[in-house]
């Protein structure tokens, strides 16, 4: 089974292939029992956060990840990937700011990857 580092890897290497913008992952494992790692990205688009999203189910599923569940829809500016030990936000800018989880969970470590 992988690990929540080793599907953060997979992930960050598909969002960056599909543009995605401010790549950050927020280790909360110490702050709630919800999962390990949060990995959030931006799109600039509707379009933009369905590729995303295409790619990260793509790549995780290949590597054997489950996902457990998902929820929003890029209509809606916000889908939502539950992989368990690991929680992938994928946003329009807009949704990004309003939900402003780097600020809520501030103090996770807190990993940048160039996007």
């Amino acid at each position: 089974m992988l690990g929540s580092k080793e599907m953060i890897d997979i992930a960050v290497k598909a969002m960056q292939e599909k543009k995605g913008i401010d790549i950050v992952s927020l280790h909360v494992g110490a702050l709630t029992s919800i999962c390990e790692d949060f990995l959030i990205v931006s799109g600039n688009s509707v379009a933009q956060v369905d590729a995303i999203y295409d790619a990260v189910d793509e790549a995780l599923g290949r590597a054997g990840a489950v996902m457990r569940d998902r929820e929003g829809s890029s209509a809606g500016g916000w889908i939502l990937l539950d992989y368990y030990d690991l929680v992938i936000h994928i946003f329009t800018r807009e949704m990004r700011e309003f939900y402003d989880l780097e600020h809520t969970w501030r103090d996770a470590s807190c990993t940048r990857y160039k996007g």
